[in-house]
């Protein structure tokens, strides 16, 4: 694999839409302050042989994208259905009820969490869950848990968005290509609310704290280091 071919399989891999992350997060969100259970997958592949329907496609050959504001009420209501909801990485829906095949056991938790970690481990795929045991929102990446939310715990208004820029850009990559050490697995760096499998994340001027990140945004990375004898 050449220099190009790389650097289009890494753009490939991240490239998903920001505003389309956050707004699943945000009602994955909505789902785990009611302690329902929901399952969202965002990916720009093909995930087609991966999964089956349970149900009839009432939207057979019809274009609907999930930020409309006529279709939202909808997404909702098919999020209350079994099975995970497929959108491709410009927000359009391509599934519902779609039951995955591909599964990775998931320690502590039923099928929807082992569905969403081997889903996640197609590149360019992510899966954000909501728990009906817990509340807890989940984002997997890669066949990881990266990051637990709790939404019963008071956040920032703009914690989606923050999360959702950490997560598609590609000049903010996790430390370990998302394949993330657990440093900080059953810590709580921001304020009881958020849960890190993976501290850091690499940014130009070194490795920066992902509590920084989501807590003050792009401008906690266009700081340079400061040198430990500066004071």
């Amino acid at each position: 694999m050449n220099l190009k071919e790389k650097k289009s399989k890494i753009v490939n891999d991240i490239d998903l839409e920001k505003n389309i992350v956050k707004l699943v997060i945000d009602l994955a969100m909505e789902f785990g302050q009611q302690k329902k259970g929901s399952f969202f997958i965002i990916t720009n592949r093909n995930l087609k042989p991966y999964y089956t329907w349970l149900y009839t496609d009432i939207l057979e050959k019809t274009k609907v994208k999930i930020n409309s504001q006529k279709i939202l009420p909808v997404i909702r209501k098919l999020a209350e259905l079994d099975g995970a909801i497929i959108i491709d990485e410009d927000g359009y829906l391509i599934a519902y009820g779609a039951q995955i095949k591909k599964i990775k056991h998931y320690k502590g938790h039923g099928t929807r969490h082992s569905a969403a970690l081997g889903i996640s481990e197609i590149p360019g795929t992510l899966s954000i869950i909501s728990s009906e045991e817990d509340g807890a929102v989940r984002i997997m990446k890669n066949g990881k848990t990266l990051i637990e939310i709790n939404p019963f715990t008071k956040t920032p208004p703009t914690l989606s968005e923050k999360i959702a820029e950490l997560l598609t850009s590609p000049s903010v990559p996790l430390i370990g290509g998302g394949s993330i050490g657990a440093l900080a697995l059953g810590l709580n760096p921001f304020v009881a609310a958020i849960v890190f499998t993976g501290s850091y994340i690499m940014t130009k001027s070194g490795a920066k704290s992902l509590g920084e990140f989501l807590k003050r945004g792009p401008s906690a990375l266009n700081e340079k280091k400061e040198s430990k004898n500066e004071e």
